[in-house]
């Protein structure tokens, strides 16, 4: 019954969609695309040892999967309103190892389920002419700390409502609020929930708020942004860059400093598991991180470099884990916001550390048309553990390689190959001693991707 529900609605959402276009709506131009995606994905880690399990094996596992967008978006009818609607469908190819929640869920039967189809996107969205605009429904979000990722086979989507103001040339000051999210990997829209998952002990998270502003002018870009998890967790954030042209090249520098404090009583031990502690008790965190980095462009370079200090654990997740209709647990990806973070497991924000990082991008243009290559490394040095004062001291490295090629012979056609690399290293105190913040001794994924988009 679920499924025939699901192949209606999204007969009926196609049809809905294709009507406006059919029937020659006025004003303005109504949009329809269609995105597939083909992603591949092979991990293998192993964990640190443990008195229990001295000898850990490795946990790998394979998946792949395809995924399909059917995206539309209205004009502003009399200038002023419009409704834009996306459908969602991922199909899993196979898989292999591990079951994980990557591509798609994991049911209560330990098994990954074979395809789910949903309405990733459906707002209406109000404008008045350029100083304000509103959007209400599920929608994507895509501010300093509170991102829609595009890593999966379809991206993940929030529930509520978002808007800014333009008061002045330069100037806008924006907002949000969300109480329900459909991650990267499920059809269901969720309530925001922590990691605490022990019996009366409270994890559901009534609302996620954004309140920012972002000013531009010339060769200055500044924004701030405060984020509230209720009763769970609070950010803010300031970030300022400057750009120096230097004939066809320039240098841009920018710095930033973001904060992370508990916000209330579903702040436990448990929900956040890269804190060090034990139980379920209320804790408190009290996280900084500071930063500098510099990008120079030259030719077909970009080059750069950056340094990260932090005091207390900065918390990435803004929220931790959504509970899907079947009681398994899909961990939020959090929003880098740092230049020095790792895109493949730790945050590289733990307590006391330091993180320098390098990175270089090449555009091929002029061997081989539409070919990008990047890389960047990052190392973290001093960390320590967060509430538990158990003398461990941690260092961890990152890798990433990523080559992008848009096929210049077969139009909106791309391939993508990424390779991360993590591994790190705890030492001192007792034998037992271990910084949550860094979980894995080594990690080891490749992802590829297939994107092809077809505009009607």
């Amino acid at each position: 019954m679920n499924q025939q529900f699901k192949v209606g609605m999204l007969s009926a959402l196609i049809g809905g969609l294709l009507l406006p276009i059919v029937s020659g709506a006025a004003e303005g131009e109504h949009k329809l695309e269609l995105k597939a995606r083909g992603v591949y994905w092979s991990d293998e880690s192993l964990v640190y040892p443990t008195s229990t399990n001295r000898n850990p094996r490795p946990n790998d596992y394979e998946q792949s999967a395809l995924g399909l967008q059917l995206n539309y978006q209205s004009p502003y009818w009399g200038g002023f309103i419009g409704a834009d609607a996306s459908v969602y469908g991922v199909m899993k190819l196979g898989d292999s190892g591990t079951p994980t929640t990557n591509l798609v869920e994991l049911g209560n039967n330990g098994k990954l389920h074979d395809s789910y189809a949903t309405v990733g996107q459906a707002l209406l969205k109000l404008k008045y002419q350029d100083f304000a605009q509103l959007k209400l429904g599920r929608q994507f979000q895509n501010s300093l700390m509170l991102k829609s990722t595009t890593t999966r086979a379809v991206p993940d989507t929030y529930s509520g409502a978002s808007g800014s103001l333009t008061p002045m040339a330069g100037l806008t000051v924006y907002g949000a609020v969300y109480d329900k999210w459909r991650s990267r990997s499920t059809g269901e829209f969720e309530k925001f929930r922590t990691e605490a998952t022990a019996a009366r002990v409270p994890n559901a998270i009534d609302y996620i708020g954004i309140f920012g502003a972002s000013y531009s002018n010339g060769p200055l870009a500044v924004t701030a942004e405060y984020l509230n998890s209720k009763s769970y967790l609070s950010k803010f954030g300031l970030v300022g860059a400057y750009t120096i042209p230097l004939d066809k090249n320039s240098l841009k520098l920018s710095s930033g400093i973001f904060t992370s404090r508990d916000a209330g009583a579903l702040f436990v031990c448990s929900a956040e598991r890269e804190m060090d502690c034990v139980g379920t008790a209320r804790i408190q965190n009290d996280g900084m991180g500071v930063y500098l980095d510099a990008e120079w462009k030259v030719s077909n370079f970009t080059v750069g470099a950056a340094v990260a200090k932090f005091d207390g654990f900065w918390v990435e997740d803004n929220f931790a884990v959504s509970a899907n209709r079947d009681g398994s647990l899909t961990q939020d990806h959090g929003t880098t916001v740092f230049p020095t973070s790792a895109a493949l497991g730790p945050d590289l924000t733990n307590n006391g550390e330091t993180v320098a990082s390098v990175r270089l991008a090449y555009d091929w243009k002029d061997y081989v048309k539409g070919l990008k290559t990047a890389f960047k490394y990052s190392r973290g040095t001093g960390a320590r553990s967060s509430n538990l004062v158990n003398g461990a001291e941690g260092s961890e490295n990152y890798r990433e390689f990523d080559a992008q090629y848009a096929m210049p012979f077969v139009k909106n056609l791309s391939l993508r190959y990424v390779y991360y690399n993590y591994d790190s290293h705890v030492e001192g105190g007792s034998t037992a001693a271990t910084i949550k913040g860094m979980p894995r001794q080594d990690w080891e994924q490749h992802r590829f991707y297939i994107d092809y988009v077809y505009q009607f």
